[in-house]
This record gives structure tokens, C-alpha cells and sequence, in this order.
């Protein structure tokens, strides 16, 4: 593949992004502000640790994408990959930064976006742009998840892409037909792309890419590990995860959400770990203010000229989301999850938390006259599950209630 930037990757579009994300000209939630913050805080003191900004190769993967790649499905079939800012900017950071060695800094990278932003496609050209354009003999590149259905998702996208794109198409072998395409193949340079899960009983995968999709889902650390020490052999092997927010959260996803944050803050360093979290800013309610929706869908801003639905998800799409869940309770939890990347602690409530807290009031055991009835209710857990003890006064009509996980 051609390794020229491409025509329309002139400038630093990267930095660009993160400076208008700080001026205020484009709008983010407080992780992205940091992760934008930390871009321009490395330009400046970078050096000091033997890290710099390389924009060739920055320009070099964004050519790739807008040059190379088309997008597929619905009204997108056909057309050229057109990166967004923020898509710049996670292109440019994961492959322009290099480290003192100079090879690529990033081996880690953390994308937690609203449902339907662009993240899936996007995470499929980076595994075709390390398969044929990263000066890497024989890589490996895996879409791995904990199963197969979930691990053929993502790279549903990259076949698809393959077919769309001419370049791609004369380049790259296809082993299977149709749907069961299980194999992609760049003989020129000996290397694959495939899909991979913790239930093929494989052992050994050597990635240089490994693309990991839906995060959230991943009950155990298996697939992430089994990936990640696959890597030790590989100069500059990247290991992209990308996600919805989830509710469990003594997952393996939260692990790195929480640290994604440290890094991004300034709390922690890791020269060798990317964040890009959207998130709203406390005191949000995106169910009482539409504002605010930007910030956790980052291609909402981007839609057409003209266009009242904005762009991907859509504002249409959005609304009807919003009204459904103030309809349906148990519906809320997953939409604020899934719409606007809000941790919850369920995940499907049967009550909402707004008339859970509308119930609260300033009462304790203290405030119980003695011999009052009482009815008691207790619902025990094992290690992970919340233990409730719940004590019901009819007489008074107030209930004390308490939650807790087992030490």
C-alpha cells in the first residue's frame, strides 16, 4: 500500500482537535478534555522523557483511511472513509506519537463511545492498515472477543470494507464466501487478519493488532490476556479495545475505564497507554437537556449541512431513545449506558433511579418509637452481588434500607 499522506491530511489535524476541544469550539466531556489536555502537555514536555510527536506518521495512517478505505452499509455503502475530528485525533495519537526506541509509544488504547459513533469501522481500518501498510513482516491481526458471534461483528466490518475498496480488493485474499469469510490474507508482506475467541481452544496468537470489541461484555480478563501476552514478542504491537459503557463494575472494562481516567488526569502516568472516554460533566442529565448529548456522542456535531438529525446516531434517534426510556423504567439504565456513556449499577432496573431518590428523606433508627411494628426483609449474596436488608414500618409508612457487598 502507498505509505504517501494523503492530499487532504496537510496539517496537524490531531492537535487541532485537542486544541479545540480546550478552547472550547468543540465540545467534550471532562476524560476527553483531559485526554486532549495531556496531547499538548506531551508536545511541550514530551521530549524530556524521550517521547515526540512524528505527524508524518500521523498523516500517513489518515491518508490511508481517506484514500484507501470506503464505508459500507445504508447510505454510507461506497463512500470514501472521511474522518471525523476525533477519529483524527485517536488515529494520530495511537500512530504518530513514538517512543525513545523509536517505534510507536502507544501499545495500549482505551475507546469508550456512545452506541453507533463510528468506533466499530474505525477499529476495523486500523487492523487493515497494520495488516498492509505498517512496515510489519508477517503480522497478525485479530478481532478478538470472549465468543465467536461477537469476534465476526467487527470483522464483518473489515471484509466489508475489503470488498468496497478496489485497492483493497485486487491486494487481499479471502478465505470463505459471503458471511463465513473467516480469513483476510496480504501475501506481500505474509499477514492475516482473522477473527478470534477464548472458546476456539487456540493458543499462541503473536498479534501485532489485536482489535477488541464491545469490552463491557467481557466477563473475565481471559481474552485480554491471552492477547496481551501475545504481544511481548512484537516491536510495536497495539492492542486497541473499544466499548459502550457497562454497569458491572468489578468488570475487566471498568478496570480499564478507571485507569484510562488516572492516566488521561494527570493522576497516573503511563507513556504506553491511550484514553479516549466520553463522559458527561457532573450535574448532566441528558434526559432534561439535550446540550449535553455532544459529549458523549462525538460524531453528533458532524452530520451533513443542513441536516436537523446531526450526525451519527442522530438526534432523531436519540429523542426516541429518551422518550421510550421515560416511559419505560426499565429502560432507562441501558440508554443512559448505551446513548451516553453513563455507568449505571444495573442493568435492567425495574425502577428508575430519579423515583428511587424522590423517596428519600432524612430518617434513621433513631427516629423509630420502640415496640413499633416492624417487617424485615433480607436477600443475601456471594462475593460479587449486593446483600439488602430492608425494615418496613406500616404504622408510619417509612421504610429503612440498606445495601452492601460482601468483604
Amino acid at each position: 500500500m502507498s505509505k504517501s499522506a494523503s492530499r487532504t491530511s496537510i496539517s496537524d489535524r490531531a492537535t487541532a482537535f485537542a486544541r479545540d476541544v480546550i478552547d472550547g469550539r468543540i465540545m467534550a466531556g471532562p476524560d476527553v478534555r483531559n485526554a486532549c489536555q495531556r496531547h499538548l502537555n506531551d508536545l511541550k514536555h514530551g521530549p524530556a522523557r524521550g517521547l515526540f510527536w512524528d505527524l508524518d506518521s500521523a498523516n500517513r495512517v489518515m491518508g490511508y483511511f481517506e484514500d484507501v478505505l470506503c464505508l459500507n452499509g445504508g447510505e454510507y455503502e461506497g463512500q470514501a472513509f472521511h474522518l471525523l475530528p476525533w477519529q483524527a485525533f485517536i488515529l494520530g495519537s495511537l500512530f504518530g506519537w513514538k517512543g525513545p526506541d523509536g517505534f510507536r509509544r502507544f501499545r495500549t488504547g482505551y475507546i469508550e463511545t456512545a452506541k453507533g459513533s463510528g468506533k466499530s469501522p474505525l477499529a476495523a481500518g486500523i487492523g487493515l492498515y497494520g495488516m498492509t501498510s505498517d512496515d510489519e513482516a508477517r503480522a497478525e491481526i485479530y478481532a478478538a472477543a470472549t465468543k465467536k458471534d461477537q469476534a465476526m461483528i467487527l470483522f464483518r466490518d473489515a471484509v466489508s470494507m475489503v470488498d468496497q475498496s478496489a485497492l483493497l480488493a485486487d491486494r487481499l485474499e479471502k478465505s470463505g464466501r459471503g458471511e463465513k469469510v473467516w480469513n483476510l490474507a496480504h501475501f506481500a508482506s505474509g499477514s492475516f487478519f482473522r477473527p478470534i475467541s477464548a472458546d476456539d481452544g487456540q493458543s499462541g496468537p503473536r498479534p501485532h493488532v489485536a482489535l477488541l470489541d464491545e469490552i463491557h461484555e467481557h466477563k473475565t480478563r481471559v481474552v485480554v490476556d491471552m492477547i496481551r501476552a501475545g504481544t511481548k514478542g512484537r516491536r510495536q504491537a497495539l492492542i486497541v479495545m473499544i466499548t459502550n459503557s457497562g454497569h458491572d463494575r468489578t468488570s475487566v472494562c471498568y478496570e480499564y475505564h478507571q485507569y484510562g481516567q488516572a492516566i488521561c488526569s494527570g493522576q497516573q502516568q503511563d507513556d504506553s497507554f491511550f484514553a479516549f472516554i466520553c463522559s458527561l460533566d457532573e450535574g448532566d442529565d441528558p434526559f432534561k437537556d439535550e446540550a449535553c448529548w455532544h459529549k458523549s456522542n462525538p460524531s453528533l456535531a458532524f452530520g451533513k449541512s443542513g441536516d436537523d438529525n446531526g450526525g451519527l446516531p442522530g438526534l432523531k434517534y436519540l429523542r426516541e431513545q429518551v422518550t421510550e426510556a421515560r416511559g419505560m423504567p426499565a429502560k432507562e439504565s441501558s440508554v443512559r449506558r448505551l446513548n451516553f456513556c453513563q455507568w449505571v449499577d444495573a442493568e435492567n432496573p425495574w425502577l428508575s433511579a430519579d423515583t428511587w431518590l424522590s423517596c428519600e428523606q432524612d430518617f434513621g433508627i433513631e427516629d423509630i418509637p420502640e415496640n413499633e411494628p416492624c417487617y424485615g426483609g433480607l436477600d443475601l449474596s456471594g462475593t460479587r452481588d449486593l446483600t439488602a436488608l430492608a425494615l418496613y414500618f406500616p404504622r408510619l409508612s417509612k421504610a429503612l434500607v440498606e445495601f452492601w457487598t460482601p468483604k
